[in-house]
Formats: structure tokens, C-alpha cells, sequence
């Protein structure tokens, strides 16, 4: 049967007949398939053929995208940073810098005495930083040194201490102050109202001629409401009466009915003025009074701490006790000269504190 060639149209539906004709003519252009030949032996081998270009591999740019993706990838750490920098150098490139984001210190602050060190820690972050040194600096100079973050006190001041690494920086601000030496001998035991004067039973220059008197005292206290000049209050008095105005002894301080002030005097030597009326002794006021030898000075919340001034007295000893708010007759004998009020306090040092310390005692109390 020969094959007939159809001329099917879209959409037209086939019937069997038409399909079987269909493989029938299919076969019969194929042909009768014969049995399978030999296999045949084996051919010689042909000469190798050239090796191939090996290619280019990664291109510049595509490297530069894996390593910007690489060294922004979340999972970069600072224990993954060297092999990252490997890459780099593999490819023709150079370690990543890493830019350092904060430096912060230990403290903000720091107090320190003379000669005294503490140490500071600067934090530089990120801890894989590729400039992590840190430089440390100090000014104004003068006032104390910082090495590897250790600040020693120079002498008293304020300065500023500053860590830098990489561009970024923090500060501490460092206050230096005097080595105190002077050393507290009494201390008022409680608020005492005076009428009959308070013996402290310190007998401060017992030995001036001999050895060189230093204190500090500092007092606390208030003229009562009703007080007067007329009888020369006697305030601070460590004295030998001689019943002589022109040799006295000692110091001792008392108020004058002829101005209303209350000076100090040491040895026959003033200049010192501690209160400035009776309106000012009448309000709670803090003293000080500083002695160094043949020197000595005082102030008030008042009245400013003056110079050093320098009796030329003949300092000799004086056997009586300091005592405050009254004065010992010529013969000892008794107490006169009553200086009435309040003491809140009353602190004496042997030795001279530092005038930062006075004049804040006076500024701001205890």
C-alpha cells in the first residue's frame, strides 16, 4: 500500500482510519530494520589535542564585588578580619583598613594629691580597629603627667587628660591637690553655747621660743542676739596677761567698742580683722586663723583670708590654754571678758592646711 499524503486543516477531528494510515506510511518509509552489524576492533588512539585556555578566572571587577560583599557581610568578625586580608593580598590587594569608631575612658574624672598616680583605661572600639594605638596627652602641662594612662600628680591644679586612637578621642578632667600634712589635735566634741568661755585645755605655745608654732584654727560660731563691744569681748585667746597693753604674749582676739571689729593680734602685732561689725559677729560666721612662726593671718566668711603677716614680737612661751570666748585675768586666776554666743564648732591643726582647703572652709564649711 502506498502512502497517501494528507491535507488535515485546523480544528479537523481524525478519525482511527486516518491515523492508522498515517503509521502505516511512517514504517513503510523507514524501512525493515536489519540485524545489529559486528562491533569491530578498536581503533588506534589519535595524537592529544592542544591543552585549552585556561581563561581569565575571576575578572578585577568581579573580585572587587566579592570582597566590598565579604567586608560588609554580617559574620565578619574580628577573628575572620585576617583571613579577609589574606583574600585581599591573594588577589592583588591590600589589608582592609578598619576605622576606629569610639575611644572612651574609665572615668571622667579623676582627683588626685601631689605625687599621688592612678590609672586610667581607654577602650578603643571595635576591638579589630586597624589603628588601635593610643596617644595620651595632658593640658595644660604643669599640673601632672599621664604615661600608658597613669596620671601623677604634679602639683595642685586642674587639667584635662586626653586618649586619642585613630582619629577619635575622650577626656578626664583631673584635679591635683596639695598633700595635707596638718594634723587634727581637737575637735569640738558638740554645739556649746558660750556664757563662761570654753577652755580647750591646748596649750599652743607653751613652747614658741624653743620650737616653731604651726596651727590651724577654725571656728564656727555666732555673737548671741544681745551682744556688745562695751567690755572688749575676748573671742580667741592664748595670752599671758601682763597687765601691760604694750606686752602681750600670745595671740588673742577681741572686740573693740571704739569700731565694733574684731581683730586678731599675735605678739603684740594685728592686722588681721575676722569681723567687720557686731551686725556680721552677730550671724553665723566661720573663722580661721593660720600661725607659722613668727608669721600668721585669718579671715572669715566676711572678711578675706589676708597676707601672711610677721609680728616682731619677742616670741617667748606661753603656758596658758588657748580658750575661746573668754579671757584669763592677769594672775590666772579667773576668767573675764566673756564672749557670749554659739559655737558649733572648733577644729585646731598642727601644721599649716593648704590654702585651698582654708578658703574652702570659709567659702562652704566643714
Amino acid at each position: 500500500m502506498s502512502y497517501v499524503k494528507q491535507n488535515f486543516v485546523d480544528g479537523q477531528t481524525l478519525t482511527a482510519a486516518q491515523l492508522n494510515h498515517m503509521e502505516a506510511g511512517i514504517a513503510n518509509a523507514a524501512g525493515t530494520q536489519g540485524e545489529k552489524g559486528d562491533k569491530g576492533d578498536k581503533g588506534d588512539t589519535g595524537p592529544a589535542g592542544a591543552k585549552g585556555d585556561p581563561g581569565e578566572g575571576f575578572t578585577a571587577n568581579a573580585k572587587a564585588l566579592l570582597l566590598n560583599l565579604f567586608e560588609n557581610a554580617a559574620y565578619k568578625t574580628n577573628t575572620m578580619q585576617p583571613t579577609l586580608n589574606a583574600l585581599r593580598a591573594e588577589w592583588g590587594g591590600s589589608a582592609q583598613e578598619v576605622p576606629v569608631q569610639s575611644v572612651s575612658l574609665s572615668a571622667v574624672t579623676m582627683t588626685l594629691n601631689e605625687s599621688e598616680s592612678k590609672t586610667l583605661t581607654a577602650t578603643v572600639l571595635p576591638a579589630n580597629a586597624t589603628d588601635r594605638a593610643v596617644v595620651w596627652s595632658v593640658l595644660p602641662t604643669g599640673f601632672a603627667t599621664v604615661a600608658n594612662g597613669v596620671v601623677t600628680g604634679i602639683k595642685a591644679g586642674n587639667c584635662t587628660v586626653t586618649a586619642t586612637a585613630g582619629g577619635k578621642s575622650a577626656s578626664c578632667a583631673v584635679t591635683v591637690e596639695v598633700v595635707e600634712t596638718a594634723q587634727l589635735i581637737y575637735s569640738l566634741p558638740g554645739e556649746t553655747v558660750l556664757t563662761q568661755g570654753l577652755d580647750t585645755g591646748l596649750k599652743l605655745l607653751e613652747h614658741a621660743s624653743t620650737e616653731t608654732p604651726q596651727y590651724t584654727i577654725l571656728v564656727d560660731a555666732k555673737a548671741g542676739d544681745d551682744f556688745n563691744a562695751n567690755t572688749w569681748p575676748a573671742f580667741l585667746h592664748c595670752l599671758t596677761e601682763t597687765g601691760d597693753t604694750g606686752n602681750l604674749p600670745g595671740f588673742n582676739s577681741t572686740s573693740s567698742p571704739l569700731n565694733n571689729k574684731t581683730e586678731f593680734a599675735y605678739y603684740n602685732y594685728g592686722g588681721v580683722t575676722l569681723s567687720d561689725s557686731i551686725e556680721h559677729l552677730k550671724t553665723r560666721t566661720r573663722y580661721a586663723v593660720q600661725i607659722d612662726g613668727r608669721k600668721y593671718r585669718g579671715g572669715s566668711t566676711y572678711c578675706p583670708l589676708t597676707e601672711w603677716k610677721t609680728t616682731n614680737g619677742t616670741i617667748i612661751d606661753v603656758p596658758q590654754t588657748f580658750l575661746i570666748g573668754a579671757a584669763q585675768s592677769a594672775d590666772g586666776s579667773k576668767k573675764q571678758q566673756f564672749w557670749l554666743g554659739t559655737l558649733y564648732q572648733c577644729k585646731v591643726y598642727k601644721g599649716l592646711l593648704s590654702d585651698d582647703k582654708v578658703n574652702d572652709y570659709i567659702e562652704k564649711g566643714w
